[in-house]
């Protein structure tokens, strides 16, 4: 009897097992749907941070640089859209594998407080179950910079206590609307802008007063502004050694070419001459620089010091002009420079084909004299102008252009955009 109850009891355990293990069979095929939805959430949730971040980090770039380019582009909206839009593909253009997904870009651009703000929308990704739950768009970025600080200079009188340090006359205009001038003279009339002349940049300040009817200045200037002082005063000048030509005159009627060297008491480049200057430094010591009667002077990579007692320059109406400036050595971004211990000296251009100056004119006791009556330096990516005074007369148009990002040719430090573009609220 014992042994008949105890093979019953092992019995109804075997039973009792057999019906438990079909239970549990029965509960974790319930299960598993949930346990694969909760393992695709986890791996949604993954995905979703993972973009979210990407696109956060290109929504920041983007409204950086737009920022940056606004300082530029007086805060253009499609421009700012523009710039956004390239930044956010570059930064995006490999995040989402995912055909049926897209995302989008808007810009909003507020000027009075110097901010652009980027937002960046995701949608119609092929999540696994956090699509069910997402409202559209399933991803929301946005970012905001702001810039801070003035123009990048590019006209400098340096004259510090004179009248007219800056004089544009006679109908002539300076056109330099994304970059600013600046006269460092205390004088009243330390800008003096008169006879249907126009200065027209992004900014204009003077350490003194200006002077100047109804429409001279677009904008108008900013008084008792602080001196700048001379930004290129620590550029190191050209060693100037014995002369390699002296008086040296260029064939007539003739093509030729130059090297770079010391010209002593000058160089004439005269009827229908057409010299074309290899890259490197000239150093013109005493006398002039002259072109006169068609003569034509071309050359990129060249730097024009003048150095002596009367070392100066002078492109008649007549002669073609064509200059950039070197990308790289000591005169990098240097055009045409003045020896501070010279005198103050004349520095005229009156060609009325002198499309491109491209690079930095630098007299710090010169005087720089445009006559041109026609369009000078259109065609440069940039020019910047420091010398003691600056004289724009005769119907000329001056262009002073800012596009740094055009050329190789260096702005030289102090110039070029300066404005702080930072993330903010």
């Amino acid at each position: 009897m014992i042994f008949m109850s105890g093979i019953r009891a092992q019995q109804r355990l075997i039973d009792l097992v057999r019906c438990r293990s079909g239970n549990f069979a029965i509960s974790f095929a319930i299960l598993i749907p949930v346990l694969m939805g909760l393992t695709g959430a986890v791996v949604d949730f993954a995905v979703f941070q993972r973009q979210q971040a990407d696109m956060q980090l290109a929504a920041d770039a983007a409204a950086l640089s737009a920022a940056k380019e606004m300082t530029i582009d007086t805060w253009s909206p499609t421009v700012a859209s523009a710039v956004a839009k390239s930044y956010v593909d570059g930064n995006l253009g490999g995040i989402d594998p995912s055909s049926s997904s897209q995302y989008s870009v808007s810009t909003a651009v507020d000027k009075a407080a110097g901010k652009v703000k980027v937002n960046i929308d995701m949608d119609q990704y092929q999540y696994f179950v956090l699509g069910y739950f997402l409202k559209s768009p399933q991803i929301h970025v946005s970012s905001t910079a702001s810039a801070s600080g003035e123009a990048p200079v590019c006209v400098i009188g340096l004259e510090a206590a004179a009248t007219r340090t800056i004089a544009i006359n006679d109908s002539a205009s300076v056109i330099a609307p994304a970059c600013a001038s600046y006269s460092n003279s205390i004088d009243p009339k330390g800008i003096e802008v008169k006879g249907g002349a126009v200065l027209q940049t992004a900014a204009t300040c003077s350490a003194g007063g200006f002077s100047g009817g109804a429409g001279s200045f677009l904008p108008v200037p900013t008084a008792d502004c602080p001196s700048l002082g001379d930004p290129l005063i620590d550029r190191v000048q050209p060693v100037v050694g014995p002369c390699d030509f002296t008086s040296y005159k260029a064939p007539k009627n003739a093509a030729s070419t130059l090297n770079p060297g010391v010209y002593c008491d000058g160089i004439l480049i005269d009827n229908g001459a057409d010299v074309l200057f290899k890259p490197g430094v000239y150093i013109i010591k005493g006398g002039k620089l002259s072109t006169k009667n068609n003569g034509s002077v071309t050359g990129d990579g060249v730097t024009l010091f003048f150095t002596g007692t009367d070392g100066h320059m002078e492109f008649d109406g007549t002669s073609t002009v064509s200059l950039s400036a070197p990308e790289t050595g000591p005169t990098a971004g240097l055009l045409v420079m003045q020896d501070r211990a010279m005198g103050l000296q004349d520095f005229e251009i009156s060609s009325k084909k002198a499309a491109e100056l491209l690079g930095t004119i630098y007299l710090p006791n010169g005087r720089f004299l445009v006559k041109a009556k026609n369009k000078i330096a259109e065609s440069s990516a940039f020019t910047i102008i420091v010398a003691r005074f600056i004289e724009i007369s005769d119907k000329t148009k001056m262009y002073v252009n800012a596009n740094y990002d055009l050329t190789k040719v260096p702005v030289p430090a102090g110039f070029g955009p300066n404005a702080k573009v930072k993330l903010s609220n």
